[in-house]
């Protein structure tokens, strides 16, 4: 099971490293450690032993190498849900305020039926203590109370945080996967079991209790992650496996056939080899690497606050960079998981550096190269020399100049009158490399003066018979090249997105708004739908409340985010929610099973501009996040580094499957997307 660092996900458990020292500690800094390892569970319960005993020697090595010397180890039957418990709220009491924190759990992970009635999907993320059944036939009538939900343990670090404060540091490593069954011939071990846990009488819900927002996340940090901002200590999240994906064993190569935890066993060999300068990103890189070699059929993830040195050192600001996915024809060009949505087009320059370099611009050895072919989520490189393939693992790519393509928007400034202020205006534009100056009458923008005295401006939106669309955004000046950049940037995403239309067998979701009761105790509390068509089209005023329901119509589980596009071409992600208030609604929530219908249980209000609005679905197979990646932002920030989702610039990186070698470019990725167009009025007639 996946540990992410507001919750544990469906397929795996991770690895939450911790981010260390933001300020100098009050007291004498103390580095302390809690193992737990459940590897023989008892006969009856029905789970299989795991080598999780083998993997403690592994980690005491790595923790006494990076001076740990408080440690503690808690083992099989000991490690029931009473002693780990018991043994967090120790650890807890004996820390101060910058102290280091590691915790290490190996065991098995499973979902089962959610108790408070807060999760989506209907199903908690638990630990599997000593103790717990594996199925209700290994225990009829069994309660949930001796698995360890993600609530419960979420409480316990939040708790461990407050105490450790904005100088402390949690590490988190757990090594285990609820994925299914055993392989390698019974040698190697699958850490978990993909069942989850049905308890009786508790049928999973497939929406919120009333008043509750969309979910719940594992270890729920503060709307910011952690450190001064906080006052609670921050970390990062290091997954063995992403989701959908076994995380197996390794067989240890001494002859002894002894397994042990892939991700403990690739942790304790780089944590001997790191230079203290060295990122928690670069650490990951390192990992991926030395994975590909134990466990290649299986992708660690990171998430969290990871461009900080290692162990007390300081944040660095990293520049954006894609992993290299595949090298083609002799390494004379690379693929990467990005394409035109992110606006990696044909003609984009790029610099391939060195793993770990932080500034392209600034890197003393690179490969230049240029974008040759642009799918929708991956582009072809071709380099100015060929790569060794050897150096796959050991490059990141970076675009140091954007070609815009067809994105381009036809910009007017014929409002202007000549002479210097539009001669400045036009030169801070044609800088910009998505704006096309043309006449009025063929733009798509133009800029209106709001004032006799020539002192405010705005840029509007107009069709092609010159209405004016949507409420014209202030621009300070006409030389304000960023505001007018950004304008320009977020009009183009909703131009994109509103031809984006991709499909995928078995993808298919139904998105419908369902009018809410006024003063509606929840999200369920609807009102019938008739009072609200207009020519087919349903049309709400600033007054009315509505819900979002959801349908599964397509054979495969998908994850799913909502945006929307407004009348005046603007694009906002809906689901996930962006404020900081409800800082648990997270990607990996909004999920949903073949054949099922959900309600979102957070209503939505509606405002101007009036006009036809567009919510569109984007469907995946696996989480993907779009809510620092769309809207009026540069299309540079936000994006990240070694990720595996759809996402990164108003977009989506390539959920990729792999090509045949040699192929040179690979397949699009497995995502769909539905519309829903609907009427925003200033009042609905009655």
């Amino acid at each position: 099971m996946n540990l992410h660092p507001n919750r544990i996900v469906r397929a795996g458990w991770a690895a939450l490293v911790g981010l260390l020292l933001l300020v100098t500690p009050l007291f004498a800094q103390t580095k302390r450690a809690l193992v737990i390892a459940i590897g023989k569970y008892p006969g009856a319960s029905g789970w299989q032993s795991i080598s999780s005993a083998n993997d403690i020697p592994l980690i005491r090595a790595a923790l006494a190498y990076q001076k740990f010397t408080d440690v503690t180890v808690l083992q099989d039957d000991k490690a029931t849900k009473t002693g780990i418990i018991n043994a967090l709220n120790t650890l807890i009491g004996q820390c101060r305020p910058g102290d280091q924190v590691v915790i290490h759990f190996s065991s098995h992970g499973q979902q089962i039926s959610d108790d408070s009635n807060d999760e989506l999907d209907g199903y908690d993320e638990a630990i599997v203590c000593y103790g717990a059944p594996a199925s209700a036939s290994a225990k009829p009538n069994y309660d949930g109370s001796q698995h360890l939900r993600d609530d419960e343990l979420n409480q316990l670090i939040e708790t461990l945080r407050g105490k450790l404060g904005a100088s402390g540091d949690i590490l988190l490593i757990a090594d285990a996967c609820h994925s299914g069954t055993i392989s390698r011939g019974g040698i190697a071990k699958i850490r978990g079991n993909s069942q989850p846990f049905n308890l009786s009488g508790k049928a999973p819900q497939v929406r919120s209790a009333p008043g509750r927002q969309v979910a719940k996340p594992f270890l729920a940090p503060s709307p910011a992650r952690g450190g001064v901002a906080t006052g609670l200590a921050p970390y990062v999240v290091i997954s063995a496996a992403k989701a959908g994906e076994l995380n197996y064993e390794y067989i240890l190569p001494d002859g002894s056939d002894k397994g042990v935890g892939s991700l403990s066993y690739v942790i304790n060999k780089v944590l001997r080899s790191v230079n203290p300068s060295e990122t928690y990103r670069l650490l990951f890189n390192r990992i991926v690497a030395e994975m590909k070699l134990v466990a290649p059929q299986q992708t660690p993830e990171i998430d969290g606050d990871y461009d900080r040195q290692l162990f007390g050192g300081k944040a660095v600001q990293q520049v954006p960079y894609y992993p290299i996915q595949q090298l083609t024809d002799s390494g004379k060009q690379l693929i990467i998981a990005a394409g035109r949505l992110e606006t990696v087009n044909v003609d984009t320059q790029v610099r391939v550096c060195p793993a770990g370099t932080t500034d392209p611009m600034q890197a003393s050895s690179f490969l230049s190269g240029t974008v040759v072919q642009a799918g929708m989520f991956s582009a072809t490189i071709r380099l100015e020399k060929p790569l060794p393939a050897d150096q796959q693992l050991k490059q990141w790519v970076f675009v140091t100049e954007r070609s815009f393509g067809d994105l381009s928007v036809a910009l007017s400034l014929d409002s202007l009158r000549n002479g210097p202020l539009r001669t400045a205006a036009e030169n801070v534009l044609k800088a910009l490399p998505l704006v096309k100056l043309t006449s009025v009458k063929a733009s798509e923008l133009y800029l209106s003066q709001l004032d006799s005295a020539g002192v405010s401006y705005a840029l509007v939106r107009k069709t092609t018979d010159g209405f004016v669309v949507g409420k014209p955004i202030p621009v300070n000046r006409p030389t304000d090249g960023e505001t007018i950049s950004l304008r320009v940037q977020n009009y183009a995403q909703g131009k994109f997105l509103q031809t984006y239309n991709p499909s995928y067998p078995g993808i298919g979701l139904k998105l419908e708004l369902i009018p809410s009761k006024p003063g509606g105790r929840d999200a369920t509390d609807t009102l019938n739908r008739a009072g609200f068509l207009q020519n087919g089209l349903m049309m709400f005023s600033p007054t009315d409340k509505a819900s979002v329901r959801i349908t599964n119509t397509g054979s495969l589980r998908v994850y799913f985010s909502l945006i929307d596009i407004q009348p005046d071409g603007g694009v906002s992600v809906v689901f996930p929610t962006k404020e900081t208030s409800v800082n648990h609604d997270l990607p990996e929530n909004y999920v949903i099973e073949p054949g099922k219908t959900l309600i979102i249980p957070r209503r939505l209000d509606f405002s101007p501009p009036y006009g036809t609005e567009t919510f569109k679905v984007l469907a995946a197979l696996e989480k993907f996040d779009l809510r620092n990646v769309v809207g009026l932002r540069s299309l540079d920030r936000g994006t990240r580094g070694l990720s595996n989702v759809l996402e990164k610039v108003f977009g989506i990186a390539q959920l990729f499957v792999r090509g045949t070698e040699g192929e040179g470019t690979l397949p699009e990725t497995a995502v769909g997307s539905f519309s829903y167009p609907f009427l925003i009025v200033p009042t609905r007639p009655q």
